[in-house]
């Protein structure tokens, strides 16, 4: 059984104007999400800014109300549930931020920050939490030394082992990494990245990882959603959207990133004029037509369902392969 499924989430926003702030249209944010991550694994949500992959995080940890679908966690439906009633999930379902300063409270040493924790797990007496602080800290690579420093005290890296820690103190089963390494030194990010890679070997941790370095996902993940204004353009297994991209967003994305050999950037070549703001997403047909470098008549008039096009890798576009047998992502 997956931990986590996702079924047609979506969450529209407002779009308010006047001096009576009166809804004058929505932005269409996440519009029919479909995910599955089985245990033990990773799971990828690649793309630009803006175009939903934090929301639907953020919908998964219950922190936003979806507008639709659902959410199961072990086969749960938590989504819209009460604070009251998403509290015992809560200690299963943990995030690490982006900015590892920001998501630290400066007033706490790292022993009290962890302590926050362990006391969810019911870890009893100033003995046994020490040690079991120690274990933690042990686990993200800091020394024992580090209890008793306050955030400010460390490094970037230094501060994302801690958040990671933090994490990892309630026991978590599904940690949400909201670009844990976006913020961080090149060689730093490759440091974070094993340690997430080598604690989910060692602890079984399933993840949701979002970003948009494509570096990054196709070392740590091992199928990869890609999203654009809200929707999934491409969901495959990583070796599959890497290695047969058939998404034109994809090929963009690919063609867009560094390479990590050479150091060089990535090529001029990319996407023509500005990004659209959200509220002027097309209402007909796909929402990448107004990018598209492949787009035809068919796609300004109509929107492509995602479809099964190849082993386990789907693609919302005319142009892709036809469907297997007709095959398109229900959610189910």
């Amino acid at each position: 059984m997956d931990i986590l499924r996702v079924e047609n989430l979506k969450k529209h926003f407002p779009v308010r104007r006047g001096i009576f702030q009166r809804t004058v249209g929505w932005v269409r944010a996440v519009e029919n999400v479909s995910l599955a991550l089985a245990p033990g694994k990773t799971i990828g949500l690649v793309g630009e800014s803006g175009c939903g992959k934090t929301t639907v995080a953020r919908m998964i940890l219950n922190l936003l109300p979806a507008d639709g679908g659902r959410i199961l966690y072990k086969g749960n439906d938590i989504c819209g549930l009460s604070d009251r009633d998403m509290k015992p999930f809560r200690k299963e379902i943990q995030i690490v931020f982006q900015d590892p300063y920001g998501s630290l409270n400066p007033r706490m040493t790292v022993g009290q920050t962890l302590s926050e924790g362990l006391r969810m797990t019911g870890a009893r007496g100033r003995t046994g939490r020490q040690e079991q602080i120690e274990r933690l800290l042990g686990l993200v690579g800091m020394a024992p030394t580090a209890v008793d420093r306050y955030p400010h005290e460390f490094s970037g890296g230094q501060r994302q082992r801690i958040g990671i820690a933090r994490a990892l103190s309630v026991e978590p089963a599904l940690v949400v990494c909201d670009e844990p390494v976006s913020a961080l030194d090149v060689s730093i990010q490759a440091q974070i990245i094993n340690l997430l890679k080598d604690l989910q070997d060692r602890l079984g941790l399933s993840y949701v990882f979002i970003s948009h370095d494509l570096n990054v996902v196709g070392y740590l993940c091992h199928h990869v959603a890609v999203m654009y204004k809200g929707q999934i353009m491409e969901y495959a297994p990583a070796e599959h959207v890497f290695e047969n991209p058939l998404h034109p967003y994809t090929r963009v994305l690919l063609a867009a990133r560094p390479d990590p050999e050479s150091g060089k950037g990535p090529p001029a070549a990319g996407l023509e004029g500005e990004r659209p703001e959200p509220a002027l997403t097309p209402t007909e047909g796909c929402r990448f037509q107004i990018k598209c470098p492949e787009k035809h008549d068919r796609c300004r008039l109509l929107g492509p369902e995602l479809a099964l096009v190849g082993d386990d890798h789907w693609v919302r576009c005319w142009q892709a392969p036809p469907p297997a047998s007709g095959s398109y992502y229900s959610g189910k």
